[in-house]
């Protein structure tokens, strides 16, 4: 891989307010809402959605409910017009954050932008607000009759994998997250950026980053 400096941006949150992929699903399930009652077993699990250990397995479980029989072709249509309406908001670009990666860019570093949401999501949104030349990275997906499933949720410490995989170097010059879950990517850097974190999560990373969280950007 080149030398270039790397600077690695997580995406829900940093760069576009909100969850992309629970927005999608929750798009989906208002076309037609006989969806919903794939769901209305799982209710009880809805508060572990709230919750970094227990997101995982939860959006895994829902994203199965609300997904049987996509398939491939009508993803692709459905990730086309859920983008178009997604970003129609002016206030769900993050400006600021949008700025930094353009200006790592022009300073020749190499910019990823590494994410939970599914890849073809992630690829959709970054091309639709504009952002190229950036090595991304989301969830990979597999269709079935049960659902859509992650080959491998790029959440957490996953996404250390999904980098090595791409064939990056286990260090970084610079991280931006908004979550608690990205430690184990904030930590790999030279300097952590935290972007409008919850306050506890704040505190938890500053505890655990030290002098490697070097700013905390506040964009509300």
């Amino acid at each position: 891989m080149s030398e270039r400096k790397l600077a690695v941006f997580d995406f829900d949150g940093v760069l576009l307010r909100g969850d992309s992929f629970a927005g999608y699903l929750r798009w989906r399930t208002r076309q037609r809402r006989w969806r919903l009652l794939a769901a209305l077993p799982l209710l009880p699990l809805l508060p572990l959605l709230g919750y970094a250990r227990t997101l995982p397995f939860a959006a895994r479980i829902f994203a199965r409910a609300l997904t049987l029989g996509l398939t491939p072709q009508r993803f692709e249509n459905e990730i086309a017009l859920f983008s178009e309406e997604w970003l129609s908001r002016p206030s769900r670009r993050i400006r600021p954050l949008l700025q930094r990666l353009q200006a790592h860019q022009t300073a020749g570093e190499h910019v990823v932008v590494v994410s939970g949401t599914a890849q073809l999501l992630l690829d959709t949104l970054l091309q639709q607000i504009g952002v190229s030349d950036v090595t991304a990275l989301g969830t990979e997906l597999q269709f079935g009759g049960a659902g859509l499933r992650a080959r491998r949720h790029n959440f957490g410490a996953a996404k250390l994998v999904r980098m090595a995989e791409a064939g990056l170097p286990a260090h970084w010059h610079y991280c931006y997250s908004d979550s608690a879950a990205d430690l184990p990517i904030l930590a790999a850097a030279d300097q952590a950026i935290l972007v409008d974190p919850k306050p506890a999560e704040e505190a938890q990373l500053r505890a655990a980053l030290g002098a490697r969280l070097v700013e905390c950007v506040r964009t509300r």
